[in-house]
This record gives C-alpha cells, sequence and structure tokens, in this order.
C-alpha cells in the first residue's frame, strides 16, 4: 500500500540584494544570526538576518573574492581571492584585521580547522597550505595535484584533509604529516567542490559533469552516485543530520538528496542563471543559495521536521518512505514511477540493487549511530 504521506517543501523567505556582480560562495554563521556573501564585484558582504537586513561591505581585495568562511567561534571571517591572498575580518564594523599572500595563483578556497587555531587553503597553483590563524604562519604544504585545486576541507576532527582538482582527481591528506593517504580518479569530469558529512566518515564531490559521488573515507569505496543536474555542479552542503545534500549547479537548479533513501526528493529554482553556492545553517533549519544574478536567497528548509518524524513513525510500521507527490513553479518533486514500470530483473540489475541497498543501509546504520551518540554526549 503506498504511502499518502508527503516531505514539506521547503519555502523561500528572503531575497538580499546587494552585490554588483555574481556570488562566489555563502556562509552562516554559527549562531545563524548573520550570512557572509563573496563576490566577483571584489568584496564580502556579510548579511544581518535578524530582522533589519542591514549588511556590511568589506572591501580590500584587488581582485574577485572566490570564498569566504567563518571561523568555528564566529569571531572571524576569512576570504580566499585572485589577488593571491587570504584576508581575515572581524564581522562587525570593525573590518580587516589582516592580509597575507597564501598562494602564487587564484587562492579558490579557504577554510577554518574545526579548533579556530589553523586556515586551510586551495590554489591555482596546484597546491593546499596550512597556516596558523593568529599570526598567519606557514604550516605545511601538500603538493601532489597537477592542475588547479577548486576545493580543500578538513574533517571534524581535523585530522584528514580532502582536495579536489582539475586534474580529476580528489586526494585524502594526512593533517600531520602532509601525505597523501589516498587518491580517487574521475575518467571523465573533474571536482569542482566537496563536503564533509558530518560524521567525518564520508566526503561527497560534485563534478563537472553534474554528478555527485560519496566516497566512505575508510574503505575508498564509492558508496552513493547521483546524476542530477545538466551541467556542473557548483555547490553541495550536507545537513547537519548527515541525511540530506543540498548542491547547486550552473543549469540554474538546486536539488535536495535524501541519502538515507538515495535519490532525490526536490528540485528547486528561482536564480536567474547559473547558482553558485549553497549553504546550510548550523542547525539546519535554514539554507541559502546564490547566483551569478548577484542575489542571495534565504529558505526555510521544512522537509527535514517532517522527515524525521516520518521516519519514526515508518521505522514503526515497518513502512518505507513515501515519496514526494508535491508539485509547484519553484519546487519539484522527482518521481520513480518511470524507474518502477521499466524495472529490470537481469541477473545484473538485480546484483546492482542488491549491492545499493546494502549500502544504503550501512550508509543508515553509521549516520543513526552516529548521531545516537552525539545526543547521548550532549546531555
Amino acid at each position: 500500500m503506498e504511502s499518502k504521506f508527503t516531505y514539506l517543501e521547503p519555502s523561500l523567505e528572503k531575497q538580499l540584494k546587494g552585490h554588483r556582480n555574481g556570488i562566489t560562495a555563502l556562509y552562516f554563521s554559527p549562531n545563524e544570526q548573520q550570512i557572509a556573501s563573496s563576490s566577483l564585484d571584489n568584496s564580502v558582504l556579510l548579511w544581518d538576518l535578524r530582522g533589519t537586513m542591514r549588511s556590511y561591505r568589506f572591501q580590500g581585495h584587488d581582485e574577485a573574492v572566490m570564498d569566504v568562511t567563518f571561523s568555528p567561534s564566529g569571531k572571524f571571517m576569512a576570504s580566499a581571492s585572485r589577488d593571491k591572498t587570504v584576508r581575515l575580518w572581524v564581522p562587525t564594523v570593525t573590518g580587516s584585521t589582516g592580509m597575507f599572500k597564501a598562494h602564487s595563483q587564484t587562492v579558490r578556497s579557504v577554510q577554518f580547522s574545526p579548533d579556530g587555531t589553523k586556515i586551510i587553503t586551495a590554489s591555482d597553483d596546484k597546491i593546499v597550505k596550512l597556516w596558523s590563524t593568529d599570526k598567519h604562519k606557514f604550516l605545511a604544504s601538500f603538493v601532489g595535484h597537477t592542475n588547479w585545486v577548486r576545493c580543500a576541507r578538513m574533517s571534524s576532527d581535523g585530522s584528514v584533509i580532502a582536495s579536489c582538482s582539475d586534474d580529476k582527481s580528489t586526494k585524502l591528506w594526512n593533517q600531520d604529516n602532509g601525505e597523501c593517504i589516498h587518491t580517487y580518479k574521475d575518467q571523465k569530469g573533474h571536482g569542482l567542490c566537496l563536503a564533509w558529512h558530518p560524521s567525518g566518515c564520508y566526503i561527497a564531490v560534485g563534478t563537472s559533469h553534474g554528478n555527485v559521488k560519496l566516497y566512505d573515507v575508510r574503505t575508498h569505496n564509492l558508496v552513493q552516485y547521483y546524476s542530477i543536474h545538466n551541467d556542473a555542479i557548483t555547490s553541495l552542503a550536507f545537513h547537519p543530520s548527515g541525511s540530506y545534500i543540498l548542491t547547486s549547479s550552473k543549469d540554474g537548479k538546486m536539488k535536495i538528496l535524501d541519502l538515507l533513501e538515495g535519490h532525490p526528493i526536490f528540485t528547486l529554482s528561482g536564480h536567474t542563471g547559473p547558482v553558485s553556492a549553497v549553504n546550510f545553517s548550523a542547525g539546519g533549519d535554514t539554507f541559502a543559495s546564490a547566483g551569478e544574478d548577484k542575489l542571495v536567497f534565504i529558505w526555510k528548509t521544512n522537509f527535514t521536521e517532517l522527515a524525521g518524524d516520518l521516519k519514526e513513525n515508518i521505522e514503526d510500521n515497518g513502512s518505507t518512505m513515501p515519496k514526494c507527490m508535491s508539485q509547484s513553479s519553484k519546487i519539484t518533486s522527482t518521481s520513480k514511477d518511470t524507474k518502477d514500470r521499466n524495472q529490470d530483473y537481469s541477473l545484473t540489475s538485480i546484483t546492482t540493487q542488491y549491492t545499493v541497498a546494502f549500502q544504503k543501509i550501512e550508509f543508515r546504520e553509521n549516520c543513526c549511530n552516529y548521531y545516537a551518540l552525539k545526543r547521548s554526549s550532549s546531555y
């Protein structure tokens, strides 16, 4: 019997306008009261989300700003630019607190370590570098890519760095000794963005061919694969629960993937032209998107609370996860009816489906175990 339940649709809450050129990155402050955006207009805008929606413009870079992030404490922001520098900012009217030349070419990404004491950068000079936050001291370099490094991100415990490059590889690095732990190779496209699962057990890579690949960093296996966009994926973010991924693409769409069920549940539109950045708030109740149309959209997540309640009921009743049946001009659901009608019962197909199902079960158990432990430790 098919379930009548549906996911609640994400809803567009606010639209922010202030940049003079396309937006390249977004990041919520840890307290969710502010959001920072970087742009090709050489600036960073800091938006106050507490009602007034007032913004502060941070200027200092000589060229386009490619990435922006907050420190874990929320006391600092960092931005990376085509001018080869990284700048640190206090997220108030105070503004800049320092700048250092990080690379010999464009700095594509910047991130603070989980404890806030280090900064990780990636560049077109094919190198990933580690710096101290306080004195901007160079600490280490991670050399091995043979083309531009698009993104570098550190695991939640700070022990492993993941980087993706135009050389069609994604690498894992030991933060302590600088050695390459493993290399994931792609024969077709290359990784443009990546993110760590909150558990630290998986990385998701968005590719130039519109695919999302989810790797288990313990076994180095590809555990989930989604071909969902018609153009390059520009950004992706895990929901804090670890159960969903939000993606943006040059095709002008955003997708929400349910990782526990292994399929997309929503397609979102609204931006004019390519969507360049997405990010969830720390609590996951809100997410933001931005694009080449110079606009920032603030969305209410909605579907996660209902999905969580439904999953508890479904587990109790031994049922299956319901499919979304909702349709609207901005948000569309992803249906599997066509696939169901054309089911392939060959031995190869059944074996593949069994493997995928096993991987979904393993992923679900890992997520549930991780968050059960996280919840118990918080009391």
